[in-house]
């Protein structure tokens, strides 16, 4: 039977390939930041069909020290995936460590190619070099892990899910009301930080409160406006739909 799939932290993996991120997780002492799943069928093409079927995974380490890329390819071999550091010295890509879970049943054939050429210690490319990666674990698989540790720790704790949820009902009140209680207030708040994000930079880090005397529904009028301005919009002050469509843009669920 195939593994069963799901969506985890964003990305469409199995629950296999789950379990065996978390158990890295647990050994790096750290959090991993998933940039690509599997079943990804032509998603990247620089990954050459590896994602296209199931027990792959690429970890970001464009911000980790290269201890920390260290440590993520020999804790991601430790239970049981093939894994490789890329470089942009290789092909011109971020930092990541691309892994293929040995022994999954959903593997498309250049994950178990890749698995193949792990096995002989070469590193996955083309160019079918010598593997440098820690030795010693080519022959891991995640059920010989759960041999050897039968009852895992829990996983690493994830971070809470980020407020995305705008209303535009608590916009329009924000608009002609001071006091804001609740998801509402939230809501605020989180259209003002994000116009402040450095991405954004709509209004400063020091504009998402009001200075001293000025009233919030005042504030949040003129923040507006500068959101407006920077998107090129009509600077009403006005909370509208043109201005939730950026939002929307950015990620964020607009709601009545």
């Amino acid at each position: 039977m195939p593994e069963a799939r799901v969506i985890w932290r964003g990305k469409q993996l199995n629950q296999r390939t789950v379990a065996m991120i978390q158990a890295a997780e647990r050994l790096a002492k750290f959090q991993f930041t998933i940039i690509q799943g599997s079943y990804n069928k032509g998603g990247v093409a620089a990954s050459a069909g590896t994602h296209d079927g199931g027990g792959a995974v690429d970890v970001d380490c464009d911000d980790l020290n290269p201890a920390q890329r260290k440590a993520v390819v020999l804790a991601l071999r430790q239970v049981g995936f093939a894994a490789w550091l890329r470089t942009p010295a290789q092909a011109g890509w971020p930092y990541h460590v691309h892994g293929i879970a040995q022994g999954d049943k959903d593997l498309s054939r250049g994950g178990a190619n890749q698995v193949a050429e792990y096995r002989r210690c070469r590193n996955g490319l083309a160019n079918r070099g010598k593997d440098d990666g820690p030795p010693g674990y080519y022959g891991m698989t995640w059920e010989l892990f759960l041999h050897y540790h039968p009852n895992p720790a829990p996983g690493v704790q994830q971070p809470p899910v980020p407020n995305t949820t705008i209303s535009m009902g608590a916009m329009e009140y924000a608009r002609t009301h001071d006091s804001m209680n609740g998801v509402w207030g939230a809501d605020r708040a989180q259209v003002l930080a994000w116009a402040a994000h450095p991405k954004i930079a709509a209004i400063s880090k020091a504009e998402t409160r009001p200075p001293a005397g000025v009233p919030w529904h005042l504030h949040f009028q003129q923040m507006t406006k500068k959101i407006q301005v920077k998107f090129k919009l009509p600077a009403t002050g006005v909370f509208n739909a043109a201005t939730a469509a950026i939002m929307k843009r950015y990620g964020y669920t607009i709601i009545a």
